[in-house]
């Protein structure tokens, strides 16, 4: 067995000054990425911006249901709302634009208990037929939503799309 030295917020400071991202850091310690995660947020090291935004995710999603496509695109739908896309990269942009676009007349709806047929992949995330109700929201608001006044502002469609090439011009 490997012996890895005691992770400390320092240490993941100082990795993540040097460009590491949590999962390259978790991967060197032989622990997740949430568990990184997790150290930064109990020892109040400074969080990332996709961190800030998340602060307000609106759901308590099981792991099976981390590696969906509607997952994924909130996930970075919220960096981008703390970045307006700064440092996102080409094909993370690319993705969450034609998600925008997918989601013209939608909403994202999370219910854990959705079985397979209905939802996305494995259940649990469906695109539904946007309602008045909905607003201005990117997602549907159920029982299995628990939605802050400032994730009334993160989970709203952006102003300006996200431009894949910003970071080209720059």
């Amino acid at each position: 067995m490997i012996e890895h030295p005691e992770l400390t917020l320092a240490i993941i400071e100082e990795l993540k000054r040097k460009g590491l991202s949590q999962s390259e850091i978790g991967r060197q310690f032989g622990v997740t990425r949430q568990a990184v995660s997790y150290h930064v947020r109990k020892y109040g090291g400074a969080l990332t911006p996709r961190q800030k935004a998340l602060e307000s995710w609106p759901w308590i999603v099981p792991v099976r249901f981390s590696t969906q496509v509607p997952y994924k695109r909130l996930r970075d739908h919220g960096e981008f709302y703390a970045t307006n896309g700064e440092g996102m990269g080409f094909e993370k942009l690319s993705l969450l634009r034609s998600f925008y676009q997918r989601l013209e007349g939608f909403v994202i709806e999370f219910d854990p208990d959705l079985p397979p047929s209905e939802g996305v992949g494995i259940g649990g995330f469906a695109y539904r037929q946007r309602l008045e109700s909905d607003s201005d929201l990117l997602i549907r608001v159920n029982e299995h939503t628990f939605l802050t006044d400032e994730g009334r502002k993160v989970w709203c469609m952006p102003a300006v799309m996200p431009d894949p090439l910003m970071d080209a011009r720059a």
